[in-house]
Parts: structure tokens; C-alpha cells; sequence
């Protein structure tokens, strides 16, 4: 098996596709409907209007997880592969061992689908299905529940690991949409590094609510008998 040992992050523009431009709407080649959506929301988001579903803690989902920062771990074994990030502990469990998908009558719609490979050399190649929709990445397109993805994954350089990243989004796309992510290894050569687990929701003020012009704020902070003296 290759070695994606270390601790990883992603690099590039906050958009997923990180080579978009920042004066470009999105590089995905959008139906009417959601090209309409989207643009309404990069007004609203001009004008400091804005909500971000994992404002509540809501798991980003995929393809978004390809996006997200912090840090990252690759895990590879002969009959899975687990790919975590730190951001609110989100795990991609790619099974390896020859399996197909849940059959239509037990599949449901998850927040990372459901993914399976196989490895071609060192390249691992991912299918993921049965995915609950969301957005891409905060100021991106909204998919729905038909899109499915395929990743080929490889380890280019002993710092570097890309993904060629192919969406299939027929309600929302005109044709599928490609991307590479790019992930680089974070030095940890005395191993201080380590992956933790954060949750926004571990703390009841830090709850996030949307408001009726469709901001996002806080709820009421509420504080002990203690605090109050």
C-alpha cells in the first residue's frame, strides 16, 4: 500500500474549485434555475447577508469535505481507507474489499454518502452515491441528492497528494463538473501535531441561529448564578 502517513491541509482559494477566480460567479457550468439561486445569494452575501449551513454544526457533507481546511489524516489498509478531517471529526470510510454499493431498496441519503474503490498501481479511485444535498462551499452552488462523485486520488511528490475530482450533478449541472484539490503535508518532524476533535456545539452560547432577513447570529447567551455576580 503507498504512504499517506502525516497530517494534511488543503491549499488553495476558498471556493471548490480552488482555481476559480474571486470575480468569478462559479466555474461549474450551472442549469438556469440553480445559476439564478446562486447569484441571488452572492448579492445577499455582498450586502453582509449570508448563512452558512455548518453554521449549527451541521457536518459539511461531500464533495464540500474535499474543501474544508484544517487538518487532515490519511489512513490506508488493503480493505478500507479512512480519510478523517478535523473539522467537527468528519470521516470518509472508502471500502476497498470488492463490495458495491447498498442496493436501492436500503440506500438513504447520508451527509458522505457511500463510497467504494478500488486502487489501479497507487492511484486510488473513489465512487461515492446516496448523498444528501448541500453546498459545495460557502458562496458556491447548492447540489441536490442525485449528485455522485468519482476521485482519483494518488500521492504526487513525498508533500503533496492530489485529487482529480469529477461531479455528476444532473438536476444542477449542464455536464459534470472537474476540479483538482491539492493537500500538502504539514511538518510535524517532533510529532506535537496531533488531529483533535472540535465541535462548535460543546459550547450552548456558541448556538447559531438564522435570523428573518437571513443573517446568521447567536442566540441569547445565557450565563450562571456565578457569572451574574
Amino acid at each position: 500500500m503507498p504512504d499517506w502517513t502525516g497530517l494534511w491541509q488543503r491549499v488553495g482559494r476558498p471556493f471548490f474549485d480552488p482555481d476559480q477566480p474571486a470575480d468569478v460567479l462559479t466555474s461549474a457550468k450551472l442549469k438556469p434555475e440553480p445559476l439564478a439561486e446562486l447569484t441571488r445569494r452572492r448579492e445577499l452575501s455582498a450586502q453582509g447577508i449570508e448563512y452558512d449551513p455548518i453554521s449549527d454544526c451541521s457536518p459539511p457533507g461531500h464533495p464540500r469535505w474535499l474543501a474544508i481546511p484544517f487538518l487532515r489524516e490519511f489512513i490506508v489498509t488493503p480493505a478500507q481507507t479512512y480519510l478523517f478531517s478535523e473539522t467537527v471529526n468528519n470521516l470518509r470510510r472508502v471500502y476497498t474489499d470488492g463490495r458495491d454499493h447498498p442496493a436501492a431498496a436500503d440506500a438513504y441519503p447520508l451527509p458522505y454518502g457511500d463510497s467504494i474503490g478500488f486502487w489501479s498501481g497507487e492511484s486510488l479511485v473513489i465512487h461515492t452515491s446516496q448523498l444528501e444535498a448541500g453546498i459545495y462551499h460557502r458562496n458556491d452552488p447548492q447540489y441536490s441528492e442525485s449528485l455522485e462523485t468519482v476521485e482519483v486520488w494518488r500521492k504526487t511528490d513525498p508533500t503533496t497528494v492530489l485529487v482529480d475530482v469529477w461531479v455528476y450533478a444532473p438536476v444542477t449541472l449542464d455536464e459534470p463538473w472537474y476540479v483538482q484539490q491539492t493537500y500538502k503535508q504539514v511538518p510535524n518532524p517532533e510529532g506535537y501535531l496531533r488531529i483533535g476533535y472540535w465541535h462548535c456545539g460543546e459550547n450552548p452560547n456558541n448556538t447559531v441561529e438564522q435570523t428573518d432577513d437571513g443573517t446568521s447570529q447567536f442566540s441569547d447567551f445565557t450565563f450562571t448564578e456565578k457569572d451574574d455576580r
